[in-house]
């Protein structure tokens, strides 16, 4: 519906802060409450909209029932706010809203705080119905705020908020109930922006000045059922105030106070855990019950809760069975429970991922390949949520290069592509003054002193990729800004080689150690291929004589003797080459075609071709291994190290799963759709996980074992083998030309704007549908809507046949 940008409810908490202007700030702590109001229906409605907003995070009920969660991420000042129906869940008689909201305090993976405004700022809630609805709620002093059991704690790290402590003997009794024994809770305090004469009091307010709606639908809330693999298993730990302390401390002993249980969910989530607690002793109330997760089991068959190291307590009442679902989800496999004896516990985990509507699809006769498109496309799933995430078990922070891969997998399995807007809106809002984007957007990196040049033009080409995609030419344009002011930044680095000298931030790359100096070869052909991808763009400026100028200056880079690009220049050329400086220059189309077949060959099987090894280089999941603490030096540091047992004359460094991306979209230019086939079998899927993993090797612990930018199968399987792609902005011509290679069988559903296109290839027939409003250039000939049949030569035969 039409909501109208002046809300009537009041932002509300359960306290006021102290007051704060732009020149007096106050202590910003986390803190969690309860807000709920009691309402009559005499008759209920069909439908009853609604609209909800919160700093930081809420959830709401009604009637006991979860109505959703919210507001999606991103900057304090466009908050974002939810729509609902609230029909469907009220009843005739007593209903009772219930909203628990947590205030982070500090900065996290997915979160920034807003700049306090006089009591706004340190946490609020607002709420209201349509005006026109027969039934009228708006959030105001009328509301109660009930004591919240989350207990306040310190700590966290760099991929985590402070561990959730859940104290049961706090929880108010009968929360759900509209009219709970007992309940007499303080009323909510309407809490509002204030200074130099303006008071507000609701949306829009500063500091959230420009409320968003949610430009996505909510996440799935899927209830799974683990399997318990263990069962009871004595220990001992020292109960500390933090329960990630605590795990650390937990032994095994015959004779220990704890017992613990382990379960396997089967598969990588992203989902909030949830307990259900009986006893069958007496348990003291108070007693700790700790949940802990990871990705992988240790060799004593525990969960390894490293890299992320999440872990949650609940305190029991000792007043029979209860229950607690944890407020944030986190990412894992396995999950462990310690309790003392006596107490019976169970979980459940609720999913919580974004929704992935069924129908695309990509088979063929070699299941290796087939298994490795759904592997893609459920690793994208758990690396969605209200943005496209790195990982779920580590950070959950929305950067702005990992979404490229998992834009494009977006294409080829999901048919609603509004996180793919969402996401570009949301990164490019991150903007800074210069004109760079923020590394990641809307999180604690967001705040730091430097970005990742790189990742800017990353943001180009998913933009472009956007356009080719999905034809909207309105958001397009409307981001062009955004691209403009990057190429312009890049420019104002153009030295006096022709190429980009000495760029400020961190020049990411890969996680591979390629050889960066003053001249960093494979960021000038990034640089490149983003200029040929915003000439893509509706509105573009004229950007040829840029990229000549790039074409031309990168033969500094050439390698004559060993035919193939040097990663570097310094005071002299570097004697460094890689896959990654290499591949970006053929996808760039900086390499002169006579040089192409040479290049590809060289950094494809280096050794059949007068050069050495390809040689996979260190990554901090091999580092995590001999470094105490490696993020203090080694991570921020190994990248521009020369990498070890490594000879600079002749080894070729090899890509990672992440610029595989674009070894790959190289190797198509090239028309060597045959390697990519090959390449692709290089991908690891970890037992179980039913996820990429985030390098080709990692030991547990060490890295992530679901990472999104390593997906790139998927769409590589449907675009290049199948052979399915837009020809013309939003699929009114789509070219359909597989490669099957020595696949006898190819077949996939490909979701477009225009509805499902559907090919089928055999050894001696191509059949497909092609959905109204499209034209398919097939076999030499254009085919418009309806079903058809060519051979394989391209000939047209009866679509019945």
């Amino acid at each position: 519906m039409a909501w109208p940008e002046a809300w009537r409810g009041r932002w509300i908490w359960d306290s006021a802060p102290p007051e704060a202007y732009w020149w007096r700030s106050t202590e910003a702590r986390s803190h969690t409450t309860y807000l709920r109001h009691s309402f009559e229906v005499a008759a209920p409605p069909a439908a009853l909209p609604a609209r909800a907003s919160a700093d930081s995070r809420y959830v709401l009920f009604l009637n006991g029932r979860l109505v959703g969660r919210g507001p999606v991420r991103g900057e304090p000042e466009f908050l974002g706010w939810d729509e609902y129906d609230l029909g469907p869940l009220l009843r005739t008689g007593p209903n009772v809203l219930v909203a628990l909201c947590r205030y982070y305090g500090s900065p996290g993976p997915w979160w920034v705080p807003a700049a306090p405004l006089g009591t706004l700022g340190r946490g609020s809630f607002c709420f209201e119905t349509d005006a026109c609805a027969a039934v009228d709620l708006v959030s105001d002093d009328s509301w109660r705020s009930a004591p919240s059991p989350w207990v306040p704690q310190q700590g966290g790290g760099m991929h985590s908020v402070p561990p959730e402590v859940v104290d049961g003997r706090l929880a108010p009794t009968g929360l759900h109930h509209p009219d709970p024994a007992g309940g007499g809770w303080s009323a909510a305090v309407v809490v509002s922006g204030r200074g130099h004469g303006t008071v507000l009091d609701r949306p829009p307010a500063a500091p959230y000045s420009t409320p968003l709606r949610r430009p996505i639908p909510q996440l799935t809330a899927t209830v799974r059922h683990p399997d318990r693999i263990a069962s009871g298993r004595p220990a001992r730990a020292e109960l500390l105030p933090d329960p990630v302390a605590t795990w650390a401390s937990l032994t095994d002993s015959a004779d220990g106070d704890r017992r613990v249980d382990v379960w396997d969910v089967g598969c990588l989530t992203l989902a909030h855990v949830r307990l259900r607690i009986g006893s069958t002793d007496a348990v003291a109330a108070g007693s700790a019950v700790d949940v802990v997760v990871g990705e992988d089991l240790r060799p004593d068959g525990l969960p390894e809760s490293r890299p992320r190291n999440w872990a949650a307590r609940y305190l029991v009442t000792g007043r029979g069975e209860e229950e607690v679902g944890f407020f944030d989800p986190v990412g894992f496999r396995y999950l462990a429970v310690h309790a003392p004896p006596g107490l019976v516990v169970d979980v459940a985990v609720e999913e919580a991922i974004y929704p992935r509507p069924s129908g695309a699809h990509f088979g063929c006769d070699d299941e290796r390949y087939t298994r490795l498109w759904h592997v893609g496309a459920r690793t994208v799933d758990v690396c969605s949520t209200d943005a496209f995430l790195d990982c779920p078990g580590r950070e959950q922070r929305a950067w702005v290069a990992d979404s490229y891969v998992q834009i494009l997998v977006s294409y080829v399995t999901n048919p609603d592509w509004r996180l793919v807007r969402h996401h570009l809106a949301l990164t490019a809002r991150s903007r800074f003054p210069s004109g760079l984007l923020a590394g990641a957007a809307g999180c604690d990196f967001a705040r730091i002193g430097f970005t990742m040049p790189d990742y800017s033009l990353h943001w180009i080409r998913a933009l472009a990729s956007y356009w080719r995609y999905s034809g909207d030419e309105d958001f397009v344009r409307h981001h062009l800004p955004v691209a403009d002011a990057i190429l312009e930044r890049y420019e104002r680095q153009r030295g006096s080689s022709g190429l980009l000298e000495n760029f400020p931030g961190w020049v990411f790359l890969d996680w591979a150690q390629v050889d960066r100096d003053v001249v960093t070869g494979m960021h000038d052909a990034l640089y490149a291929a983003a200029l040929e991808a915003y000439a893509e763009l509706p509105g573009a400026q004229a950007v040829g004589d840029l990229l000549a100028r790039t074409k031309t200056a990168f033969e500094v880079l050439w390698d004559p003797e060993r035919q193939v690009y040097v990663d570097a220049v310094g005071e002299v050329p570097s004697r460094r080459i890689s896959q990654q400086t290499n591949a970006a220059a053929l996808l760039a189309g900086l390499v002169p075609g006579d040089r192409v077949p040479g290049l590809v060959e060289r950094i494809m099987d280096p050794g059949r071709h007068g050069l050495g090894r390809l040689v996979v280089t260190a990554t901090p999941a091999s580092l995590s291994a001999h470094v105490a603490d490696p993020h203090a030096d080694a991570v921020p540091n190994f990248q521009y190290r020369p990498p070890a047992d490594f000879d600079a004359e002749v080894d070729v460094v090899a890509a990672q799963p992440w610029s595989c991306r674009f070894l790959h979209e190289a190797l198509f230019r090239a028309d060597r759709r045959d390697l990519i086939l090959t390449s692709l079998l290089r991908w690891p899927i970890v037992a179980g996980t039913g996820t990429f993993q985030e390098f080709w090797d990692a030991a547990p612990g060490t890295s992530s074992r679901c990472h999104g930018w390593s997906a790139s199968p998927t769409y590589d399987l449907t675009s290049y083998v199948l052979g399915v792609r837009p020809a013309t902005p939003g699929y009114r011509r789509a070219v359909v030309d597989p490669y099957p290679g020595p696949l006898r069988r190819i077949s996939g559903r490909v979701p477009t704007p225009l509805g499902w296109l559907v090919v089928d290839v055999t050894d001696d027939a191509v059949d497909l549908e092609v959905p109204a409003g499209m034209t398919v250039r097939a076999g030499g000939q254009d085919l418009d809507a309806g079903r058809h049949r060519l051979d394989r030569s391209g000939a047209r035969r009866d679509a019945s046949a």
